[in-house]
């Protein structure tokens, strides 16, 4: 695994087990019995690599159970458009899930806490849902307004300030505290981790549709280019034929100067896009069809100097490839934006 990537992982992991610090860890000057105490512990097991001290601050089976139900209600609620029958179809899909991943998130944090390293290599599932939730690309920035529940006393709050790049501003992460059978204060859930995830993939789509809009503006630019060159392809044609000279000189002039420059042109202007992790295999296609684009181009023009069967025959392969690949970016595009 990357390196940075692994970093980031693992400051993950301890963003979803509240670790409010990278090292050392936060005093706020209240008495020993307060629920301060516990939030001081996590940090303080971390660092200390103590997972039973970690556990005695930390209800995981808990904290894990609604911070995956807030993640499931999350990414569907944001969606207005989603039938109720396509909702409860995730909802389902993602309960299936929900034990193994629960498995696989607690063995993570406690390689976590035991090690420093969430030993990942075998977690796909778990690398994805800190992605999918974009806790693996935290700073938490603070811990503010610990205070005690008025109605109960054995319950307290706080919110854990982090910043989210995606979303680029603070997002108070509520944690819940409560008095375990031994009177000892335990962080059990995250109570608006639903709003939290929703947050997350409401940026995400606007970057996602943001995307979609430019590259399409893109692409249907340059095809116009490529029409307008199609039709002087012809009509070089119409006036020669491809035993003289110059006209296979005025068709290579073509492919080289408007054709192939024009796709270099519109790879360029693809590539500076800024491309979401939704976006990617759309992207990486796009770029695949410019390469393979520009290199039928070149094939062409070769073929106009060459003659050769084999060089005709390659840019022609090419070009099918194009042409099957455009086909299938549609498709991916227009499922994205609808």
């Amino acid at each position: 695994m990357d390196k940075s990537l692994k970093m980031k992982i693992g400051a993950g992991i301890a963003a979803l087990a509240i670790v409010v610090t990278g090292g050392g860890y936060y005093y706020f000057h209240m008495k020993s019995d307060d629920p301060d105490t516990a939030i001081k512990a996590v940090s303080r097991s971390i660092e200390k690599h103590d997972l039973e001290g970690f556990h005695q601050a930390v209800n995981l089976d808990s904290l894990l159970d609604s911070g995956y139900a807030g993640f499931v209600d999350g990414l569907t609620s944001f969606d207005n458009s989603m039938t109720p029958d396509a909702r409860e179809a995730i909802k389902t899909f993602t309960e299936m899930l929900r034990n193994p991943l629960m498995l696989s998130l607690k063995s993570a944090i406690d390689s976590y806490v035991a090690t420093g390293d969430p030993n990942l290599k075998e977690n796909v599932g778990v690398v994805e849902i800190l992605q999918r939730t974009g806790l693996n690309d935290i700073a938490v920035r603070d811990v503010r307004n610990i205070q005690l529940n008025d109605a109960n006393r054995n319950e307290a709050f706080a919110d854990v300030i982090i910043f989210q790049p995606e979303l680029g501003k603070e997002f108070p992460l509520q944690i819940i505290l409560a008095r375990n059978d031994d009177k000892q204060w335990q962080i059990v859930r995250v109570q608006n981790f639903q709003e939290y995830v929703s947050e997350i993939a409401k940026a995400r789509r606007v970057l996602l549709d943001e995307y979609l809009a430019k590259a399409g503006e893109i692409n249907s630019r340059h095809e116009a280019t490529i029409r307008d060159a199609e039709q002087k392809y012809g009509s070089i044609l119409a006036i020669g034929n491809l035993g003289q000279d110059k006209t296979r000189a005025d068709l290579k002039a073509l492919m080289t100067d408007v054709i192939k420059k024009d796709w270099e042109e519109r790879k360029q202007e693809l590539f500076s896009l800024r491309v979401p992790k939704d976006a990617e295999t759309l992207h990486n296609l796009y770029m695949q069809i410019c390469d393979l684009a520009i290199a039928a181009s070149k094939d062409y023009a070769k073929w106009m100097d060459d003659k050769n069967a084999a060089t005709i025959k390659a840019a022609e392969n090419k070009i099918h490839q194009v042409q099957t690949l455009t086909s299938e970016a549609m498709a991916i595009a227009k499922r994205m934006t609808s």
